[in-house]
């Protein structure tokens, strides 16, 4: 599992690129239980996938910017713990700059959905509760995360 995507408030990440290590993230990944949890024939891209969607749901309860951002991380398997359960969560230990590969990020139309998102009667709940929240699943419904490299993290 070395793909991780945690989220992240855009003061982290601007403090993670500039030299700072980030320690004790939670995130998703194509954990054991995930792939068990998904469709049998789903390949490593489509679980990586579901577990961005994932993260996607946890920066609702895990930070607070008005827009979502999720970091693609590489890291090294010593930093990562399952969690349990079925949604890939994860814990990871510490991540440096260097092992971000993408930033994802929602676009500027989706914010009034992000926030009543958050607002929600599963806010401040696991990542269970809030899947099966309704403004959780049409925020989902309505709002990709858009794919931007780490160079851009200042024009998102």
């Amino acid at each position: 599992m070395p793909m991780v995507f945690v989220p992240v408030d855009r003061e982290d990440a601007r403090r993670l690129r500039d030299g700072q290590e980030l320690t004790s993230l939670r995130g998703c990944a194509a954990t054991a239980g995930l792939a068990r949890a998904a469709d049998p024939d789903a390949g490593s891209e489509e679980l990586d996938f579901i577990a961005l969607s994932n993260a996607s749901v946890l920066a609702l309860s895990v930070t607070s910017d008005p827009l979502r951002l999720v970091l693609a991380v590489d890291v090294n398997p010593g930093e990562v713990a399952e969690l349990g359960g079925d949604l890939g969560e994860v814990s990871v230990g510490r991540v440096g700059w260097g092992q971000v590969q993408a930033l994802f990020v929602d676009e500027p139309g989706a914010a009034d959905a992000v926030a009543r998102a958050r607002v929600g009667p599963g806010a401040g709940g696991t990542l269970a509760d809030a899947m099966v929240e309704e403004p959780v699943a049409a925020l989902l419904a309505a709002a990709d995360l858009l794919w931007f490299a780490p160079q851009e993290l200042d024009q998102v």
